[in-house]
């Protein structure tokens, strides 16, 4: 009796061993981790540069305020305006740069469609919604966690 007991058992290990296990045991958490991780270099330099040119268009702009309400000199504020100006041209093109930066995380992918609603852009409409598919794509094909966050309700807190 123990023999055949002990054969049950062997069939019922073997046969799990044989049966696939679910999708959510398969991920490699760390793997993800790290092909995430490698896109985060990239994506920071773009914002540094893009905060740069930001920061430098802010600073053209008060300038130019200045030296036509304080200084009250119209040819100073002009000059300033043009430079702002081209500080402009220069934050767009860094957006645009960064927007074809591959996104490190979902904060990354939002960040670019908020940028993309500026018209101005020179990048098209088709390319950022490519660039954000394939965003999506990535980081769905890398999840960080094995089990999807559920949102909590009222019924999560005591």
């Amino acid at each position: 009796m123990s023999a055949a007991v002990k054969t049950k058992a062997l069939a019922a290990f073997v046969q799990q061993c044989l049966d696939p296990l679910p999708d959510a045991v398969l991920i490699d958490t760390h793997h993800n981790q790290l092909m995430r991780q490698a896109r985060r270099l990239p994506w920071r330099k773009a914002d540094a540069v893009t905060s740069l040119t930001g920061a430098e268009t802010d600073y053209w702009y008060a300038k130019s305020i200045y030296a036509m309400y304080v200084l009250e000199d119209e040819d100073k504020s002009s000059a300033y305006f043009d430079k702002r100006m081209l500080s402009v041209d220069r934050n767009r093109q860094a957006v645009a740069d960064q927007i074809r930066v591959p996104a490190p995380d979902l904060v990354a992918v939002q960040w670019k469609r908020e940028a993309a609603k500026d018209r101005h852009l020179p990048i098209g409409a088709d390319e950022v919604a490519k660039l954000i598919a394939a965003d999506e794509a990535f980081l769905a094909a890398h999840p960080i966690t094995k089990q999807p966050r559920r949102k909590r309700g009222r019924s999560d807190h005591h």
